[in-house]
Formats: structure tokens, C-alpha cells, sequence
């Protein structure tokens, strides 16, 4: 792997771990999808558990664990509420390094965090995401059909308004400091955005999203995007 630092006003924070790692790893997965569609669902639960261990060559070293929870409920008129838990943690068993950049965790972006820009929530150095080491998201959305159900039996059930709440962090754990104090900061410092907008689903293979969000709790740091944001992708928080 090769982190390259091509901008003259890259942080030094980042050049200083610029340049080619080796990481060789093991990884586990598990997963139980019960939804009717991995794309826009209406019914019906996800759970995803993924370990990865870092650490049997090379010169990268960390334990990483994540989840992903989803339920879906339909509900009267074909509306579907929908609530999306996500989290992860890692830690380097060697005290003596600590973990790469392009291996900690990133929030942020149409695709985990609305109203933020990508990998926009968390430390920063210099405008330049560093990640975290622990992190939760969340998400409560509300899909129902197009006003006045335009192209009802046709193009038109493609597309669902779209209602939600979201909220999440990315956190360096700091080793020197109580267990009660990380846990409190990892709580307190959440970002908080609310929105509505359209939906598109195309098949089975992505969804298209364009929102109008308002992000209302920020951290000194972030780069927010409020106002119109278009994503497009197959996982969606």
C-alpha cells in the first residue's frame, strides 16, 4: 500500500506516515439479511459483523471490530420507516506505534453521515481528515411514495420521498484518560443532521439520493455541507 501526500498543504501530521505499508491480515464475516431488497427495503432486518486482525506479516498491527444493524417496517399508504444503527472500534497491540490513516475510521458524506462532506467529521490537521479509532452512526429515515403517486405502477415507484435524522461520531480513544471520559467524549462531541429529499432506486444494482439537509450540531473542525447533497452508492446508513 502506498499513502501519498501530492498537495503542498497536506499536514505534516499525514506526511509523516506517507510512503508504502505492508499489512497482511485475517478477516471474518458474518451476515444476516432478512430484508426483501439490499437497496430500498420495506420490510425485514440486517445484521453484518466483520473482525479483522492485522498483524501476521508486514509492518501494519491492529484489531478492528465493526457492526451494522438495520430494521425496516412498512407502514400504512406503502410508507417505510427505517432505523440504521452502525459502530466499530480498533485497537494496535503494540503500544509502541500507532494505526495508519488509510486504516482508521472515516465518517462522513452522503453515504454515512448527511450534511457532512466525505470523511468531513472527526480529527483533522490542517483541513485533512486523520480518522478515528472508534466510531458509531445512526439513522432514522421515513420513505413513502411521491406526492399525488406520480407513474403509480410504472417509472414512478421507482422514486420515494425521503425523510431523516442522523447522527454519529468518530473518536480517538486516548489511553491516559478514564475509561468514563472517553465514553463521555465519544457521547457528547456527536454531530447531528436532519433532511428531506428524493430517492431513486435503480434495480437491485444502486440508489440515487439528493437531499436538502441541515446539519445542527458540528465540532470545531468539521466541513460541513448543508443545503443540497447528491450521493449515489448500494449502502446507505
Amino acid at each position: 500500500r502506498d499513502l501519498r501526500t501530492m498537495d503542498r498543504s497536506t499536514s505534516f501530521t499525514v506526511r509523516e506516515q506517507a510512503g508504502h505499508s505492508l499489512k497482511s491480515s485475517i478477516k471474518h464475516q458474518f451476515t444476516r439479511d432478512e430484508r426483501d431488497s439490499p437497496i430500498l427495503p420495506s420490510r425485514g432486518s440486517l445484521i453484518k459483523m466483520e473482525q479483522e486482525f492485522a498483524g501476521l506479516g508486514g509492518n501494519v498491527e491492529f484489531f478492528r471490530h465493526d457492526m451494522e444493524l438495520q430494521f425496516n417496517k412498512k407502514l400504512i399508504l406503502d410508507s417505510v420507516i427505517q432505523l440504521s444503527l452502525a459502530g466499530g472500534i480498533m485497537k494496535n497491540p503494540n503500544p509502541n506505534t500507532e494505526i495508519r490513516i488509510n486504516d482508521r475510521f472515516f465518517l462522513g458524506g452522503p453515504l454515512t453521515l448527511r450534511g457532512f462532506n466525505t470523511k468531513g467529521v472527526g480529527p483533522h490537521s490542517e483541513g485533512n481528515a486523520l480518522g478515528g479509532d472508534v466510531y458509531w452512526a445512526s439513522g432514522l429515515h421515513l420513505y413513502t411514495p411521491l406526492p399525488f403517486r406520480p407513474g403509480k405502477g410504472g417509472f414512478g415507484d421507482f422514486f420515494r420521498s425521503h425523510f431523516f435524522v442522523n447522527a454519529g461520531n468518530v473518536y480517538n480513544i486516548q489511553t491516559d484518560k478514564p475509561i468514563i471520559e472517553n465514553l463521555r467524549g465519544l457521547s457528547e462531541e456527536f454531530r447531528l443532521a436532519y433532511g428531506a429529499g428524493i430517492v431513486l432506486m435503480m434495480g437491485n444494482i444502486a440508489r440515487l439520493e439528493l437531499n436538502y439537509v441541515v446539519p445542527v450540531r458540528a465540532q470545531t473542525g468539521d466541513s460541513i455541507n448543508s443545503g443540497l447533497q447528491f450521493g449515489i452508492g448500494v449502502t446507505f446508513l
